[in-house]
């Protein structure tokens, strides 16, 4: 018994040994990892060292090597010509800034004039009673048509030669020359009636020819004087005076005052 237990044991030893054997055989068939050599640090040599610490002394030197612009421009023979003419095209700005203004001024003072002439100049419609030259306020004047039969109405003065409808509206026709105690108008292609609008109702005056639409300055209109001819100075308001003709203005609140007492001019008693 003792003899089989000492070669068991001596088995396990030997087989033990074999795989002790083997796992060092594979460990050395592994190759090994050499470590890494470490490169020598060098160190910087005496004069290294000297040149940086000349270039630590010298870094305080930097800003004087900084060149400013301006001294550079200034030596530049273009920048002045550049600099006068900025010079001279803000004197001509100005210039013509100040030619404007005393422009609009101009302007301003010339429609200003033209305007206190408009107000103080008077629009006339001229018409021609026989020889002499007549005028109404334009702003009186409605229209002007040709002549047409007009319907005579009884007992009215001689000077209404009758009543008209135009565009349905009942419109007496006076004889402008008769009213003035002046020949009857005879009849003739160029006779007009003038369509009037006073105190809201329209009348008709019959003129041997009208002239033209023209503006008077106020200051051209004389007082009218007691006669004019044959035609008496209630009738007128002035005489104007343009470019040596004279214009008779007429009073037509005063033309168209209708006297019904006045038998002289009834056409039923003359």
């Amino acid at each position: 018994m003792d003899l089989v237990k000492i070669r068991k044991k001596a088995k396990e030893a030997g087989t033990a040994k074999k795989r002790g054997s083997g796992t060092k055989k594979s460990e050395a068939s592994k190759p090994k990892k050499r470590p890494a050599k470490k490169q020598p640090v060098q160190r910087p040599s005496p004069a290294a060292d000297a040149e940086e610490q000349s270039t630590e002394t010298q870094a305080p030197e930097v800003p004087e090597e900084k060149t400013e612009a301006a001294p550079a421009v200034e030596e530049s023979p273009m920048v002045p010509a550049e600099v006068k003419a900025e010079v001279s095209t803000v004197a001509l700005e100005e210039a013509v800034e100040g030619e404007l203004k005393d422009l609009k001024d101009i302007l301003r003072s010339q429609h200003e004039e033209k305007a206190v002439e408009e107000e103080e100049q008077i629009q006339l419609l001229t018409f021609m009673l026989g020889d002499e030259e007549y005028g109404l306020n334009i702003m009186d004047i409605k229209e002007i048509v040709r002549p047409r039969e007009a319907t005579e109405v009884p007992r009215t003065p001689a000077y209404i030669q009758g009543i008209i409808s135009l565009r349905g509206v009942i419109i007496p026709v006076f004889d402008v020359k008769k009213r003035l105690g002046l020949a009857a108008t005879e009849q003739d292609p160029k006779n007009r009636i003038i369509v009037v609008k006073s105190n809201e109702h329209f009348f008709g005056l019959l003129v041997d020819l009208v002239v033209q639409v023209m503006d008077v300055p106020l200051n051209r209109i004389d007082p009218p004087p007691e006669i004019v001819g044959s035609v008496e100075g209630e009738f007128l308001i002035g005489i104007g005076k343009v470019d040596e003709r004279l214009i008779i203005l007429l009073n037509l609140q005063k033309v168209l005052a209708v006297d019904c007492d006045d038998t002289e001019v009834s056409k039923d008693e003359g």
